[in-house]
């Protein structure tokens, strides 16, 4: 039997060294963020060994950094376009292209206060997802189904939380519009306020050299040159009193301060108030614009003219482009949003009035195409010719002809003269009308606070479509007489957006913000770009007490104003450059002699001096970068 002895000692197998183990590596990750701040250091010709140094990187990963410089150039630019704090890389490419047109139209939806669904959601982003396959030459592309989980993780990874995307039925809260009535008459009791005093305003886009479908500038649109001059859209404001006795001067909004049909006029005294964006759209800082400078001016006017008391309540839509700021800007007028979702439900611009300012407007274009083309005798003889009879000789040579015609109309009929026509129709709106759209937003007013009735005729819809219709049928133009009533619809309504559209303008953004975003940049001054800075300092200040949000918001923050912080100190430097050559113009320096023991402590005298001048003039940079005068 063996003996049981004590166990045998353990071996030692660790390795020799002080320690005895050696020290794990940690891995150092750098956010895209900071790899483009690398990229631009590296760009401005930054060593890669001293940017490795910096960060605490191997010089290999400063690199590898600088070959996938095109692919953190893309990942940044998507984040600031869409916003998101995360983007994840998918193989999918198409679905990646089609998360970002998505969300540029719920940001578009939400701007006209359209309420989108689930479901409306998930067939869009099908349809687009099949857009921009073909567009990227993907035969076959891999299945997408836009399930539930999908369109959770894409409103997570795209930080989607102030646009509404309800349940199947999200088209109209009937409930809100059914208990804003009571809520509305209370406050006119409180206030006392008359049909007088209570106004609303409505913007609806408006594509003003757009034609019916079946007009031949449509069928034949990838044959014509300037097509896309159908897209051209501006954004008109309509506001109204209750009582319709007054019917406040239209705003528009144009994509450009002042067009070439005003090119010879004051644009402060056209008859409509002139307002830019750069897509023609409503925003918030312009909604404040517009209520300062538009609203409230032409609101006193009117009461001061027919001796109503200065005090106001305006209805407005709960829709992203107007600013919350408006609720306390004026003392004399108290502004209240619609409850979402309920513009076409209670919204009286909504109910019918916009719609027959539009098929007036409809009406005038087409009238007026008609007296044009119905003098050219050629058009009139080539859509005697029978369809059948046509060679492709004599189509090509009627194509020619027309595409003649429509451009020399074009010249005719610009922005000017679309004004003066939408002009014309918001006048021509009766009393009556006003009145009636009205009737669901103050239904339940007491009699004692109601403008007395009036007599008169409400202007119909469905008689303004018919009379648009009628007009466009009497065109003398291949296409025109097969209009109907659903292709007046379209041509006045702010249509949805297809996914077609889609690619096709986000194609035209991006080369327009190419080249826009550098002359825009030229175009701030100084003092412009200053102002901003102090206004991020004071936001960066807020954001330092919301612990919740402050990592989120600031980086955001700060990436927004990098640019503008650039230009600043590009004018600085600019500046004081040219404050030097400036003093030295002023002051050349004199030749130096050998015999002269003081020279040296002149010359730093001078040095000194002219540093001096340059530190006093750093304190108000010129404006747009312009020198100082001298002194």
């Amino acid at each position: 039997m063996a003996s049981t002895g004590p166990p045998p000692p353990e071996r030692n197998l660790s390795l020799p060294g002080p320690s005895g183990t050696k020290p794990k590596k940690t891995r150092r990750s750098l956010s895209y963020e900071v790899k483009y701040t690398i990229i631009q250091e590296l760009e401005k010709g930054t060593r890669q060994v001293d940017l490795a140094r910096q960060h605490g990187v191997n010089e290999s990963t400063i690199r590898t950094i600088k070959k996938d410089a095109a692919k953190i150039k893309e990942h940044m630019k998507i984040k600031k376009s869409t916003g998101a704090s995360m983007i994840k890389y998918f193989h999918n490419q198409v679905l990646l292209k089609t998360e970002k047109l998505l969300v540029r139209y719920l940001v578009r939806q939400a701007r006209r206060n359209m309420a989108v669904d689930t479901r409306s959601v998930k067939d869009y982003a099908r349809e687009l997802y099949m857009a921009v396959a073909r567009k990227m030459g993907t035969s076959e592309p891999k299945p997408f189904n836009a399930s539930s989980g999908w369109l959770q993780r894409f409103k997570i990874r795209n930080k989607i939380t102030n646009i509404n995307i309800g349940g199947e039925a999200a088209s109209a809260d009937r409930a809100a519009a059914r208990e804003f009535p009571p809520f509305l008459r209370e406050i006119m009791e409180e206030g006392q306020y008359s049909d007088d005093q209570v106004f609303t305003m409505d913007e609806s886009g408006l594509f003003w050299k757009k034609l019916p479908s079946k007009s031949f500038v449509v069928k034949n649109a990838s044959r014509i040159r300037g097509r896309k001059m159908q897209k051209e859209r501006i954004t008109v404001l309509f506001t109204t009193n209750a009582s319709g006795t007054c019917k406040l001067k239209l705003s528009v909004i144009h994509t450009a301060r002042k067009p070439h049909a005003y090119k010879s006029m004051d644009m402060t005294k056209l008859n409509v108030h002139w307002l830019t964006a750069r897509k023609a759209w409503m925003f918030s800082t312009l909604s404040l614009s517009w209520f300062d400078d538009c609203f409230v001016p032409d609101v006193k006017k009117f009461c001061e003219r027919q001796n109503v008391p200065f005090n106001i309540l305006s209805l407005l839509d709960n829709a992203l482009g107007h600013s919350p700021l408006l609720l306390d800007r004026h003392p004399n007028v108290k502004v209240v949003f619609l409850p979402p979702n309920t513009t076409s439900l209670i919204q009286p611009m909504d109910q019918e009035l916009i719609c027959n300012v539009k098929a007036a407007f409809s009406t005038k274009k087409f009238q007026l195409l008609n007296d044009y083309t119905n003098t050219r005798e050629e058009l009139r003889n080539l859509s005697d010719t029978t369809t059948d009879s046509k060679s492709e000789e004599d189509e090509d040579q009627q194509l020619e002809q027309q595409k003649i015609l429509f451009k020399q109309f074009w010249r005719i009929f610009n922005i000017k003269k679309a004004v003066d026509f939408l002009v014309e129709s918001w006048d021509q709106l009766s009393i009556a009308t006003i009145r009636h759209a009205w009737r669901h937003v103050l239904h339940g007013i007491p009699g004692e606070r109601r403008s007395q009735s009036v007599t008169g005729e409400v202007q119909n819809v469905a008689v303004a479509v018919d009379l648009a219709r009628e007009a466009a049928q009497t065109v003398t133009v291949p296409g025109f007489s097969e209009t109907t009533n659903d292709d007046i619809l379209e041509v006045i309504r702010d249509p949805e957006v297809t996914a077609d559209e889609m690619l096709e303008e986000e194609h035209v953004s991006e080369e327009e913000e190419e080249g826009a975003s550098v002359s825009e940049e030229h175009n701030l001054s100084h003092s412009d770009i200053k102002g901003a800075m102090e206004c991020a300092e004071k936001m960066k200040s807020f954001l330092s007490r919301d612990n919740d949000r402050y990592e989120v918001f600031h980086t955001q923050l700060v990436q927004a104003m990098e640019p503008y912080i650039k230009v600043y100190h590009d004018n600085i430097n600019a500046s004081r450059q040219q404050s030097i050559k400036d003093f030295f113009a002023r002051n050349p320096p004199q030749p130096a002699q050998a015999s002269d023991s003081d020279s040296e402590v002149d010359f730093e005298g001078f040095v000194r001096e002219a540093l001096t001048t340059v530190s006093d003039s750093d304190g108000d940079s010129p404006s747009n970068g312009d020198s100082p005068e001298g002194q």
